[in-house]
């Protein structure tokens, strides 16, 4: 499963090219019934989190996230006014968050290719019915969730890691850090 999460990346980042050129959406191959939403990236990553930008994809259902994180859009887009979630699955694209930090900077690119800058706000640990986290935003906010605890083994875990981020402004963010956003926009996610 991992091979395919892994190799399927590659397929949708050659149809989020496509969507960046056109701002149409692409399906990653032919029987696709879904098509990438938005790009991923963690700013300055721990070593517990390396790895390139994820490509998001359209409905979380669980045949979307055998290969990627998949946006649930319910009432808004990525980027634009309410929660933006993403879910993904702990032993592939999100096992990464087991390294997320509050403070994090974390960078979500649109279709229309505008990005916006988050930062890690606070994490929780919730039971899998506990959808408290997920209404609404009385502003902009990103949540992403994986399953919890990111070593157990077995497949049906009945707690969710949950991480809350909400947008800054890049004039907040002292001159350092947007050096060091810059230079490393191409090794963050």
């Amino acid at each position: 499963m991992q091979a395919k999460a892994h190799f399927a990346q590659y397929l949708i980042e050659q149809a989020w090219q496509r969507t960046l050129v056109d701002n149409l959406a692409h399906k990653p191959w032919s029987w696709a019934d879904t098509f990438p939403v938005a790009k991923l990236s963690f700013v300055h990553q721990s070593a517990a989190q390396q790895g390139g930008d994820l490509f998001v994809l359209a409905g979380a259902s669980g045949r979307n996230l055998a290969f990627g994180p998949a946006a649930i859009l319910g009432n808004s887009e990525v980027n634009r006014w309410g929660n933006t979630i993403i879910a993904g699955h702990r032993d592939t694209h999100f096992a990464r968050l087991k390294g997320v930090t509050v403070g994090q900077l974390i960078k979500l690119q649109d279709s229309g290719g505008a990005e916006r800058l988050y930062r890690v706000s606070n994490t929780h640990i919730v039971e899998e019915h506990d959808t408290q986290l997920l209404f609404a935003a009385d502003g902009l906010q990103l949540t992403l969730i994986t399953c919890y605890p990111f070593e157990e083994l077995s497949e049906r875990s009945k707690l969710r890691f949950v991480v809350i981020a909400l947008p800054i402004d890049s004039a907040s963010l002292p001159a350092e850090s947007l050096v060091k956003l810059d230079r490393h926009d191409s090794i963050s996610a």
